[in-house]
């Protein structure tokens, strides 16, 4: 079964990014895939520090779920136009895998959506969104979401309620699914990985 963490890049509880972050959830669990949802407040940790590698419980269940998942999504707030801090810290934090076996977020399928009130911002968000991920060693997926407007909007029930968004949504879900389970393929057979780089500090 593949595991997808989804990382909810937005600082309020019952945000939209929040919400959005959940119902994608839900359609990983009805694929037969296992997701957990990673909250703001879930990662809302001090500001990364690499000479400081002491980690609290909060970060340790975080970084241990990073290294063992075959898939990512990640959902961002447009904030001035680019990822919420709260998601890049965290992202951050995953310089702590550099030394795994699986290096940073070596082989997984990242999906990536941008959430904003205006096209503008979201698109440039989701466009760093895939820039972070491929520094990461992960595998944007093809379709990456921005969200914007009414193509943002919630229904009743807090899902998303325009259909092309969901659409889009699914299919972003889809080839996450679909390269995760390719990366888990992939893990048994690989015996050795690139060397990782330096310390990003010491840059």
């Amino acid at each position: 079964m593949s595991r997808v963490v989804l990382l909810s890049g937005a600082p309020c509880a019952g945000s939209r990014v929040e919400r959005i972050a959940a119902w994608c959830a839900r359609q990983c669990l009805r694929s037969g895939a296992e997701a957990e949802v990673f909250t703001g407040d879930d990662l809302d940790f001090p500001s990364f520090r690499p000479d400081r590698p002491d980690r609290d419980v909060r970060q340790r269940r975080y970084l241990s779920a990073m290294a063992d998942c075959d898939g990512v999504v990640l959902l961002s707030p447009a904030y001035h136009g680019t990822l919420s801090g709260l998601l890049k810290n965290a992202l951050d934090y995953v310089n702590d895998l550099a030394g795994d076996h699986r290096p940073y977020l070596d082989g997984r399928a990242v999906g990536c959506v941008a959430v904003s009130a205006g096209g503008q911002a979201a698109t440039t968000t989701l466009a760093t969104l895939r820039v972070v991920a491929h520094a990461l060693r992960g595998w944007p997926t093809p379709m990456g979401v921005a969200l914007a407007g009414p193509r943002a909007a919630l229904d009743a029930d807090g899902d998303p309620a325009d259909p092309v968004s969901r659409d889009r949504l699914r299919l972003m879900l889809d080839q996450v699914l679909d390269l995760a389970e390719f990366s888990r393929g992939r893990r048994g057979s690989r015996t050795a990985g690139i060397p990782a780089p330096a310390d990003p500090a010491g840059v």
